[in-house]
C-alpha cells in the first residue's frame, strides 16, 4: 500500500471558544448503563453482540460495500428517516456494571518518530484498520480503530479501541445504535491482508450518553467519546496475537510534541498519518487535545494519537483517539481534537479485559 505521510510541527495552540457540541454517541438502550457513579467506581456501558450478529457483519461487508463505505458523517446520521429504523432487538444487548478506577496504564516499547517525506511507500501498519458499521442498519459508514494491549501481563490480546460515536450516537435528539461492526486491520486498496474480525463486547464510559426522554430526547458527553473492544477470535487467535498491540499512556503532559495521528478516511484507499505536536486546550472548563491534521476527513474518527510512533516497526503507545470536541474535528480535516484519558479510560479497558479468553 502507498501511506500518504502528512508531516508538519506547528503546536495547537489556544482556547476553544464555547459554543454547541453536535450530538455524537447514544445507544437505543437509552440510559440503561446508568450504574452509579460512585468514589473508586466508573459506571460503564456493555453491549453484547451475538454469534449471529457477528456471522451477519461477516456476510454484510462484502468487498463492493467496503469500497462504496462512508466516512462517519454526523450531517448524513441527521437525515436517517427514523421510520426505516432497525427494529427493538435488532441491535446488541446492553447492561450496566460498575469498575474500580485505579491509576493502570500500559506501554509498548518504541522509538521516536523518524523524518519522512510528504509520501511515503509502506506495507502498512498492522494494529490500525478500518472500523466498518452500519448506523442503526441503514447508513453504512466507517471509523478507525488500533489494537491495543491490556492491562494484564498476559492475556489474549483481543481488543481494539475507536471512538464512542461510531458506536452510538444521536442525530437530532434520537439515538442510533451501529451493528454489522467489523474491524479489518491493515486495510488497503479494499484488501484485508489479516482478515475482517467481528466483536463480542463493547464498552463505553456510562456517561457518554443520556436521554431525558428515551428514544426521543437524548444527548452525549463529548468527554467520553472513547470506547473499548472485544472482539471474537478468529481460528483459534486473538486478534493482538496475529497484529501485534500498541501500548496506551493516560494522564498525559498537556503539550506532547512529535505525535503521529493515523486515521483511513473514506476518500482514501490507505492510511494517513498527520505528525504533529499537540496541545491540550479548554472548552467549557475541560480538556481536550487538538492537532493540526490536514486530510484526516470524514473516517478518521476514532484513529490512534500516537507517541513514540515507529514507522520500522509500526509500534506506539497512544495517549488518546481522534474523537470529543466536535466528534473529532471539522469534516475538512483539520484541526483533530481527542479525548483526554485519565484513569477512567484504564477502568474501560479493565473491564475489557475481563470479557477476554
Amino acid at each position: 500500500m502507498t501511506l500518504r505521510a502528512i508531516i508538519m510541527s506547528a503546536a495547537a495552540l489556544g482556547v476553544i471558544t464555547t459554543g454547541a457540541v453536535p450530538a455524537a454517541g447514544a445507544a437505543s438502550a437509552g440510559d440503561s448503563a446508568g450504574a452509579a457513579r460512585t468514589a473508586g467506581c466508573l459506571g460503564v456501558q456493555v453491549l453484547t453482540f451475538t454469534r449471529s450478529q457477528a456471522a451477519a457483519a461477516l456476510r454484510y461487508w462484502t468487498p463492493a460495500r467496503m469500497k462504496a463505505v462512508k466516512g462517519f458523517d454526523q450531517a448524513a446520521l441527521s437525515k436517517l428517516d427514523h421510520f426505516r429504523r432497525q427494529s427493538a432487538g435488532a441491535g446488541p444487548t446492553s447492561a450496566a456494571r460498575c469498575v474500580s478506577v485505579a491509576a493502570l496504564s500500559r506501554a509498548a516499547p518504541g522509538t521516536a518518530p523518524r523524518a519522512a517525506p510528504s509520501t511515503t511507500a509502506s506495507s502498512g501498519y498492522p494494529t490500525i484498520g478500518k472500523l466498518t458499521f452500519s448506523a442503526d442498519g441503514v447508513l453504512s459508514l466507517n471509523c478507525t480503530a488500533t489494537v491495543i494491549n491490556g492491562t494484564a501481563a498476559r492475556n489474549n490480546n483481543e481488543l481494539i479501541v475507536t471512538a464512542a460515536h461510531c458506536i452510538e450516537g444521536t442525530a437530532n435528539g434520537v439515538p442510533y445504535t451501529s451493528t454489522h461492526i467489523a474491524f479489518s486491520p491493515m486495510w488497503h486498496s479494499n484488501q484485508n491482508p489479516f482478515g475482517t474480525w467481528t466483536v463480542r463486547k463493547i464498552i463505553l464510559d456510562s456517561g457518554w450518553m443520556k436521554c431525558v426522554i428515551p428514544l426521543v430526547d437524548c444527548s452525549t458527553n463529548p468527554l467520553y467519546d472513547y470506547a473499548v473492544i472485544v472482539l471474537n477470535p478468529r481460528k483459534g487467535k486473538g486478534i493482538g496475537a496475529v497484529t501485534g498491540s500498541d501500548g496506551w499512556h493516560v494522564n498525559q503532559p498537556n503539550i506532547v510534541k512529535n505525535v503521529a495521528i493515523a486515521g483511513i478516511p473514506a476518500t482514501s484507499s490507505d492510511t494517513l498519518i498527520s505528525v504533529a505536536n499537540t496541545a491540550t486546550v479548554t472548552e467549557a472548563g475541560h480538556p481536550y487535545r487538538k492537532a493540526t491534521t490536514p486530510g484526516l476527513t470524514d473516517g478518521s474518527s476514532g484513529g490512534p494519537w500516537l507517541q513514540n510512533f515507529s514507522t520500522r516497526t509500526g509500534r506506539g503507545v497512544l495517549l488518546g483517539d481522534t474523537g470529543g470536541y466536535q466528534q473529532g474535528g471539522p469534516s475538512s480535516g483539520s484541526p483533530s481534537y481527542a479525548d483526554y484519558w485519565t484513569s477512567k479510560f484504564s477502568a474501560l479497558v479493565k473491564a475489557a479485559v475481563s470479557y477476554e479468553g
